[in-house]
């Protein structure tokens, strides 16, 4: 199994059968064959599972504590690089490395760690599991554990539920091939109350 921001090439066969092991996938719309729906959601997997990497250029926004501001993205292979900073460059934080070590630099951080999740929740307020990330900004489960997935009438993900988080899927984008969704709701109860992070995303570029 892949780890914190693990290479994306699992192969078609590997893809599939992970995926399709964690995941139930009830019809969004009624009126729509669920074997037509399943088909569609089988060939996203497969086209999606055999990406090297990608770049991204957003927006995010957090309600309930942590960073908010443009994001920028870059993951190739297990390498993965990201930056998130407020109006001209205003609390930017930066992330980079592999599965095994992350440098994580900020105003108040600037340190390597084995544990990036554990040390973004002490120091931003960040709760966002970044193991799992990666799948999550496809449209994708994270194939190591069990998700209930709702598709739309098109066989993209329209909701994920997963480790606790609720992630919402719209604006799919017509200018990639599958499309991919141009905005993203990741929700996760907390003793008080929610934790909602909504990722916008302006561009992205997948790497085959």
């Amino acid at each position: 199994m892949h780890r914190l921001f693990g290479g994306f090439r699992l192969g078609a066969v590997l893809a599939l059968g992970l995926l399709a092991s964690c995941a139930s996938v009830p019809p969004a719309a009624p009126d729509v064959d669920p074997a037509t729906l399943n088909a569609a959601w089988a060939l996203r997997q497969q086209q999606l599972g055999s990406v090297q990497g990608f770049q991204l250029n957003g927006r995010v926004a957090v309600k309930g504590g942590g960073l908010s501001g443009a994001l920028r993205w870059q993951q190739e292979g297990a390498h993965f690089s990201l930056r998130i900073a407020g109006p001209f460059g205003a609390g930017a934080l930066s992330m980079e490395g592999t599965a095994e070590q992350v440098a994580i630099k900020g105003k108040d951080i600037d340190l390597v760690t084995t544990e990036p999740q554990l040390v973004l929740a002490q120091r931003t307020g960040w709760r966002l599991p970044l193991d799992s990330l990666r799948w999550w900004v496809l449209g994708l489960p994270d194939p190591r554990s069990e998700a209930d997935v709702v598709l739309d009438a098109e066989g993209r993900a329209l909701q994920i539920q997963q480790a606790g988080w609720t992630l919402r899927y719209s604006d799919y984008r017509s200018d990639s091939t599958p499309a991919l969704p141009g905005r993203i709701e990741a929700v996760q109860p907390t003793a008080t109350g929610e934790w909602m992070a909504t990722v916008v995303l302006d561009a992205i570029t997948l790497t085959p």
